[in-house]
């Protein structure tokens, strides 16, 4: 079970390595990268396009196994968990938001936001609805909760995605490039929502004026994180 907020960073990376094995070599990826985030610490991600940043951010929602070094989320260590206890380790801890919305596109917004609450206790449950619809509020698309994905534009569908993955109350949010697609104003307004919120952030960003908004400013780069 996760440790007590006061025992362990939210997460916690020693050595980490990851590579992918191709034709006609393998590509080196990430390098002995040590990072830790705790509870309720805001970070943002830069680095070049290509370096990594995607796979990092894999590696710690223990979507990708590290080749070697460790991942510890809350105090457990991942790499000893099979994948279902995994994926129960995510749902409950780890928020994620991707460039790629990954909105069901058979529901609508509400309904997306509605559905991450199926497995959260019956008082969850049952607020959902209006749960769903303050945090669209939020993010200013509570005009689009009855609207298919696809009848959102790519920074709406962004947002919705967001609502999704926070609303379980994460203790840490993993998001990649989640504003790309919005004008300056309301990317500053969506940061400024992560930023306020009370679990931990780290966001990957191409804008140096939103990766310093953040407390603490990591950059990846030859293969390696290192602070700002």
């Amino acid at each position: 079970m996760p440790g007590d907020e006061s025992d362990h960073p939210v997460i916690d990376l020693h050595a980490v390595s990851k590579s992918f094995v191709g034709t006609p070599e393998t590509t080196c990826v990430l390098r002995d990268v040590d990072l830790t985030i705790q509870h309720g610490q805001k970070a943002s991600l830069i680095g070049p396009s290509g370096s990594g940043k995607s796979t990092l951010l894999s590696v710690m929602a223990g979507l990708l196994r590290t080749d070697t070094g460790t991942v510890a989320i809350d105090g457990v260590a991942i790499d000893d968990l099979d994948d279902g206890e995994r994926a129960e380790l995510r749902a409950n801890t780890i928020g994620i938001a991707l460039q790629s919305d990954n909105l069901i596109p058979f529901l609508s917004a509400a309904e997306n936001v509605e559905l991450a609450f199926a497995f959260s206790t019956r008082a969850k449950r049952k607020r959902s609805k209006a749960r769903a619809a303050e945090l669209l509020g939020r993010f200013g698309v509570g005009h689009r909760a009855g609207h298919l994905p696809r009848h959102l534009s790519g920074g709406e569908a962004q947002r919705v995605a967001l609502a999704v993955s926070v609303a379980n109350d994460p203790s840490l949010l993993l998001a990649d490039e989640v504003v790309a697609q919005l004008d300056g104003e309301t990317a500053g307004h969506v940061i400024d929502e992560v930023l306020d919120a009370d679990f931990a952030v780290l966001y990957v960003t191409h804008d140096l004026a939103l990766a310093d908004l953040a407390e603490h400013r990591f950059e990846l780069a030859d293969q390696t994180v290192r602070l700002r």
